[in-house]
This record gives C-alpha cells, sequence and structure tokens, in this order.
C-alpha cells in the first residue's frame, strides 16, 4: 500500500502551486509623535534581521532558513515560505536614525520611529480682540 499518489507532473506542479518566497506582513500606525511598525518575522532572531534607514525609507532585510532534513526523509508536503526578504517602507523627511528604536518580541518585530517636529501637532491659540500686537490682514480695498 503506498502512501501517496505518484504523479509524473507532480514536481511542475508543485513548482506552480509553491509559495512565493518569506515576506513578513506588517502594519503601521500612526499617533501624534510617532510611526510605529510591527511586522510578523516568525522563527527570526536579531542576528537574522538588518534594520537601517537609507535615503527616506525603513529598510528591513532577513532571511527565514529553509530547516535541513535528514537523507532518509522525503518532505510530503510544504507550505512555509523561506528565502531572503526585504522590505521598504517609506517614512517622512528628516527622521532621526539615531531615535528609532526596534525590539523583537515572540516572532514579533516592532519598530517605533518618532516624528520629526515638523510633523507633530501644534495647538494655535487665538488672540483676543483686545491684543495690542494683533496682525491685521491687508487688502487692497482700503
Amino acid at each position: 500500500m503506498t502512501l501517496f499518489n505518484l504523479d509524473p507532473f507532480e514536481p511542475l506542479m508543485s513548482q506552480l502551486t509553491r509559495p512565493p518566497a518569506f515576506m513578513p506582513m506588517a502594519d503601521v500606525a500612526v499617533s501624534d509623535g510617532d510611526l510605529v511598525v510591527t511586522m510578523d518575522v516568525p522563527g527570526l532572531t536579531e542576528d537574522d534581521l538588518s534594520i537601517e534607514l537609507v535615503d527616506g525609507y525603513l529598510v528591513v532585510r532577513g532571511e527565514r532558513e529553509m530547516p535541513e532534513v535528514a537523507d532518509n526523509v522525503n518532505l510530503a508536503h510544504r507550505e512555509r515560505a523561506f528565502g531572503k526578504f526585504e522590505r521598504r517602507l517609506k517614512v517622512p523627511d528628516g527622521i532621526d536614525a539615531e531615535a528609532i528604536t526596534a525590539s523583537l518580541d515572540h516572532g514579533v518585530l516592532s519598530l517605533i520611529v518618532p516624528k520629526p517636529e515638523r510633523m507633530k501637532p501644534k495647538a494655535i491659540s487665538i488672540a483676543s480682540s483686545g491684543g495690542s500686537e494683533r496682525r491685521q490682514l491687508e487688502t487692497a480695498a482700503r
């Protein structure tokens, strides 16, 4: 009794239906002061990842290596993706690379990117009508 049907076209079909190389999914949240990027990188360690700020892009690179199987073991089915990856996320001009923090916890990479001061919300006060230094709009009709 055989456990698997051997189809002569199976190697071709498995190439056509194989999942793409590993590409971690990312979420980007925006608060008043920060951009927060979270990326799923299951099975990776700090040594497997590199993070850079290059020409206005936050670049995360890494590799998820395929585990080795013994010579006498035939893999019957594979769905998990492996390989090198690179994610490039556009960030606003003026980001301070030294202020970016990164952490890796249970396969989730978190990056906190502080916004430049020019992007942070600023409250604007309303001058009272009795203010002595109130600027006036110049109009053509006087």
